[in-house]
């Protein structure tokens, strides 16, 4: 366990479990947006598959639902113990001696909560609502929680894929007489060790995250109908997440319906105008339209964006360090700095250039602001021996 921040008197402390990643969102490739009007005609399937796709029988209760196995599973690890701190610790250490926490990990396959424990397979996704299920069968609080993690850049600079990843929020823990705390309980803390923004999200959320996933991989294995019959449902079960619409624009355009296309990414702008995904696929949407105006329209507005994003400088900076070109370096990671102060791979990227430039005070300066700045106390651990490293050759 470590601490990772304070709110207020809750102490919020990270369960490093296992390896994962996860939600994938398709990123494809506003003169003023026309609103986007009902969502009926898109939502209808009638336009790809000639008819109105029916989804009543695909039952949102069934993805944290739990079998008798699973309850008979979790009152073996945890009965009759009244303080949840101690059932939050049994039920990760029984988890852990049984094998869940070491699951085979596949981005590519997201399970409800008995199909995780029954495979032993799965997402990120998959892991948070196995954990989910079982923790709330051993009367913990909690809530699912998304972190939001930088796009993926192309060599050009190009965003190509979001990586969204989600864990869960174990709340109201008492520490002591005085304190409650909060425990987040993550499969994949390695995969991302940026300081990113959190959400915490409602079941109908994750949800309609998993319909979102599984829409997806049945894209990728070519099944359209079925990949509209899940965005359908977690269109229907949260339909304020602007990634649904993206990937149903994708679906559309992958059809080379991109009118239909253009609604559907209009409908994500109107719940997220910053969308980048939305905006990049809206672009080659007008493109295939021959509304080569409106897409540079778009094109220059995903320009924008990118260039305000702190992470993009950042991986620029990467590229021009690996390129050996230290000047190029600074410029980048002086505009991340810019746009995001309390970001700990900003310092320590810039101490490494410090470094090759035989700066060392310079480089142990930002040492010393990654490591201060850094959350996750084996980040700490790990900038404080660098650093240590480091003032023992200028002794």
């Amino acid at each position: 366990m470590m601490t990772v921040d304070r709110c207020k008197n809750d102490t919020v402390k990270y369960a490093r479990l296992l390896p994962l990643a996860c939600l994938w969102l398709t990123a494809c490739t506003h003169t003023p947006v026309a609103a986007p009007g009902s969502t009926d005609e898109l939502l209808s399937g009638e336009v790809l598959f000639g008819e109105t796709v029916d989804v009543s029988d695909i039952r949102p209760d069934e993805i944290l639902a739990l079998n008798d196995e699973m309850r008979d599973y979790v009152a073996s690890r945890v009965q009759g113990d009244p303080q949840a701190r101690s059932r939050l610790r049994k039920l990760i250490r029984g988890m852990i001696d049984d094998g869940l926490l070491t699951l085979e990990y596949n981005a590519n396959l997201t399970y409800t909560a008995i199909e995780t424990f029954e495979n032993r397979e799965g997402n990120c996704l998959s892991f948070s609502i196995l954990f989910a299920a079982l923790a709330r069968e051993a009367d913990l609080e909690l809530t699912f929680q998304m972190v939001d993690i930088p796009p993926s850049f192309r060599a050009d600079g190009e965003m190509i894929i979001l990586n969204n990843h989600i864990n869960v929020l174990v709340k109201g823990v008492r520490q002591d007489v005085n304190h409650v705390g909060r425990y987040v309980v993550d499969f994949n803390t390695a995969e991302y060790n940026g300081n990113y923004a959190t959400k915490q999200v409602a079941d109908n959320y994750a949800i309609a995250l998993y319909f979102s996933n599984v829409a997806v991989e049945s894209m990728q294995e070519g099944d359209s109908r079925k990949a509209f019959r899940f965005l359908k449902k977690g269109i229907e079960t949260d339909p304020d997440i602007p990634g649904l619409w993206v990937n149903l624009g994708a679906l559309y355009s992958r059809h080379k319906h991109y009118d239909m296309a253009e609604r559907a990414y209009h409908q994500a702008l109107t719940i997220q105008p910053s969308n980048r995904s939305a905006l990049t696929n809206l672009a080659s949407a007008l493109l295939h339209l021959g509304r080569e105006e409106e897409s540079s329209y778009y094109s220059k507005k995903v320009a924008y964006y990118r260039n305000r994003n702190p992470y993009y400088h950042h991986y620029l900076a990467q590229i021009a360090y690996q390129e050996n070109d230290l000047e190029g370096a600074m410029t980048y990671l002086a505009d991340a700095i810019r746009l995001k102060p309390d970001e700990h791979q900003f310092y320590f990227l810039r101490g490494l250039v410090y470094v090759k430039m035989q700066e060392y005070d310079l480089a142990a300066r930002d040492y010393r602001k990654a490591r201060d700045t850094a959350e996750k106390a084996q980040l700490v651990s790990g900038y404080t021996r660098k650093l240590q490293a480091l003032e023992s050759k200028l002794r």
